[in-house]
């Protein structure tokens, strides 16, 4: 059951990013619209997501979705105060965003796993 979500939501992302592509490479077509809203929210809730392994998935989801609700309404509030607007700055922010977020889920997980102490294997009696 995970795995079928967990493949789900990869494919949306996907679908996502494919409708930045579409976006920033001026393609005209009536899912390129659709396809960048799928990316300027969910790819930030997916990098979110890493960066809150500790808790359980209804909690990861919740957190993650506002953050990501609050990560769009904050780019695009800061395009409109600086006169800055623009479809391909907003998806360009977005994405840059979502790089740091999960360059940060990264770096997170590597100090997870290295201050894990490690069990040690279990002795095995000598066979007479």
């Amino acid at each position: 059951m995970i795995v079928r979500v967990v493949l789900l939501f990869a494919t949306l992302v996907a679908a996502g990013v494919t409708g930045a592509v579409l976006t920033l490479a001026r393609v005209d077509s009536p899912v390129t619209g659709p396809l960048t809203l799928v990316f300027v929210l969910l790819t930030p809730a997916a990098c979110v997501a890493l960066l809150l392994a500790g808790l359980d998935v209804l909690a990861r989801a919740i957190v993650a979705g506002t953050a990501a609700v609050v990560l769009a309404g904050s780019v695009a509030e800061i395009m409109l105060v600086t006169t800055g607007w623009s479809p391909d700055g907003g998806i360009i922010a977005t994405a840059i965003a979502c790089a740091a977020l999960a360059g940060g889920a990264g770096v997170l997980h590597l100090r997870r796993r290295r201050r894990t102490p490690r069990r040690p294997s279990p002795v095995t009696p000598e066979a007479p």
